[in-house]
């Protein structure tokens, strides 16, 4: 398939903006949904990404290695490339990810080499999914780049089949593959996603696409005898696994087999010599769970791959290029930059920054309300998702019972001076009557929550002289926005709304970089 690269535009994108893909071969089959942060965290534990930061921040990042990304739902996904990008989300961030020794190995590298950690990175836009899958397949199946495990390129090429509808003629030409190398991944993935269902589903059992050794599956199926016993053919046109059993006999099989095929090492030796896999096979024909008298049926079950299949007519379709720059009159029409990105992983914070990014400059008071409504909301999530509501309410009443304490000592100063009393007069019944000393057991608002924060968590992502900036303006643009939704006199200009968020958005960009969603 010949693909015109030449009309693919580039443009430098802040790291922030970039968002790492989770359908990314590498991370898509991991068993979860996972966010951001979890994605960096993966990518640094399995695929090398410190070692690859850390021969950046010694060596630099070379040119002609531009990330290639493309723009879904207005969000710019790195498509190929997120092992570099995440290795230098990691030398703007390190010590969010690792331990003190190894973040400290970086800094010290960018610091001595003056590699800049907070930059732009050139990417290459593409129009979909689709026309980036060349690219992608051809440098992580040879040895350019990082090489995919067996089962990630597998899961690429049934991707490209079940989930983009591609024809195995499509995908021949795309990958400039021959039609036996494109059918034989499927018809292994097929067959391992049903062991795959099979095992999370009965046994709680996760297999990971990339740890698992399709060598050993490829054996086993390619075995006549043993591919009769579990009850499986595939078309030689597509790949497709046809289950000539009943569903819950055949689900008994692949759970027996599967489970020994976990063990790779042991399978290995079981399933080797002729000999080998002769009494395989005899130990399966004599399993007490299988039910033999049941015949192959007349109509092949669907495979649960089979079922989902999508249209390609409709993925060709998905075509988003990048927004262009607008005029610098038309720009200044809204208060918050076109390029910045916050990113939370929560529906209802990421659409309110949305629609808040997209409120004209002359909407002057439902961009403050709304700029309230978001740091408060931002400000509570910050705090229940990083386990802080415990001690967010104990400080908040330590500080309530000072503040109640000194009121009360004033009042007891008064009365002793008016009144001539000389005992003294102890303040704690005053302050039970007062219900200075009631504890609450929830975050009771706005200020409550940004007391905290600015107290206990600023300190280790801002330089002084930025830290005493933010807590300098904080409390006036929390009463003014405060003001703005509670008193009806109070007037709001464009210019208080450009400080507001000049001021503020430190704040939720430290919150949006450093949380971490907790797993349920």
């Amino acid at each position: 398939m010949y693909i015109d690269y030449n009309t693919w535009e580039t443009f430098e994108y802040k790291l922030s903006t970039l968002r790492l893909d989770i359908k990314n071969p590498r991370v898509r089959f991991t068993g979860n949904a996972l966010n951001q942060t979890q994605i960096m965290q993966f990518l640094i534990e399995n695929e090398k990404v410190y070692d690859l930061a850390k021969k950046i921040s010694e060596e630099g990042y070379f040119v002609g290695e531009e990330p290639i990304i493309c723009i879904e739902g207005n969000k710019k996904i790195v498509l190929e490339g997120n092992r570099r990008t995440a290795a230098l989300k990691l030398l703007k961030e390190p010590k969010k990810y690792l331990t003190a020794a190894k973040a400290n190995t970086l800094i010290k590298n960018c610091i001595e080499n003056g590699f800049q950690v907070d930059r732009k990175l050139k990417c290459w836009i593409a129009p979909n999914r689709l026309m980036a899958n060349p690219i992608i397949y051809e440098r992580h199946n040879g040895y350019t780049l990082h090489k995919w495990k067996t089962g990630n390129q597998y899961s690429f090429v049934a991707e490209m089949y079940y989930e983009d509808g591609l024809s195995i003629e499509d995908i021949c030409d795309v990958l400039n593959e021959t039609r036996a190398r494109v059918v034989r991944p499927l018809k292994a993935y097929n067959l391992f996603y049903e062991g795959k269902e099979i095992l999370a589903s009965c046994d709680n059992i996760i297999l990971e696409v990339g740890d698992f050794e399709f060598t050993n599956l490829e054996r086993l199926y390619t075995y006549e005898d043993a591919r009769k016993i579990i009850g499986v053919e595939f078309s030689q046109d597509n790949g497709e696994l046809n289950i000539t059993l009943p569903r819950p006999e055949f689900e008994k099989r692949i759970r027996v087999v599967f489970k020994r095929l976990i063990d790779a090492e042991g399978f290995s030796r079981e399933f080797n010599k002729e000999e080998d896999k002769k009494k395989f096979v005899s130990e399966l024909e004599n399993h007490s769970d299988f039910d033999f008298s049941i015949q192959e049926q007349d109509s092949a079950t669907v495979s649960r791959t089979k079922e989902n299949r999508a249209s390609l007519d409709q993925e060709k379709a998905k075509t988003t290029t990048r927004r262009r720059r607008r005029s610098k009159k038309q720009f200044q029409q809204f208060i918050i930059d076109r390029e910045i990105e916050i990113v939370f992983d929560n529906d209802k914070l990421d659409s309110l920054f949305t629609e808040l990014k997209n409120l004209p400059i002359d909407k002057k008071y439902s961009f403050a309300i709304l700029l309230r409504t978001y740091l408060e909301q931002v400000l509570y999530y910050y705090i229940e998702t990083k386990s802080l509501l415990d001690d967010t309410g104990t400080k908040s009443n330590e500080e309530r019972r000072k503040n109640g304490l000194t009121k009360v000592n004033t009042l007891i100063a008064h009365i002793k001076g008016k009144y001539k009393v000389s005992e003294e007069i102890d303040p704690e019944p005053i302050m039970s009557i007062l219900k200075f000393n009631i504890d609450k057991e929830y975050v009771s608002g706005l200020k409550v929550m940004l007391d905290y924060i600015i107290k206990n968590e600023l300190d280790d992502h801002f330089d002084p002289v930025t830290l005493k900036n933010i807590k300098h303006f904080i409390e006036r643009i929390k009463d003014g926005l405060d003001l703005a939704v509670h008193n009806l006199k109070t007037l709001i200009d464009v210019e208080h709304n450009k400080r507001a968020w000049e001021h503020l958005l430190p704040l939720f960009q430290v919150f949006s970089n450093n949380i971490l969603i907790e797993e349920e």
